[in-house]
């Protein structure tokens, strides 16, 4: 499955039901170097918070938030 492009996929619907069921966002930490996981963290709808430095190494904080519901007003 590596290089199919199913990984955004999941990684966004699991995003999603962790959000419906209750977490304000997800956070995520790729090694720096990672490109193949970055990239698909970020077509999944995460984006990059900041870089920081772990036990492992340098990471990139990537965070998922739920899109905001908006009011949608109708017409009268």
């Amino acid at each position: 499955m590596i290089g199919r492009g199913h990984g955004h996929a999941y990684l966004r619907l699991l995003a999603e039901r962790l959000c419906a069921e209750g977490a304000p966002l997800v956070a995520i930490d790729p090694a720096e170097g990672n490109l193949r996981a970055r990239r698909a963290y970020e077509k999944a709808g995460f984006r990059v918070e900041a870089r920081v430095v772990i036990k492992a190494g340098p990471a990139v904080l990537m965070l998922y938030e739920p899109p905001r519901a908006t009011s949608v007003l109708l017409p009268s």
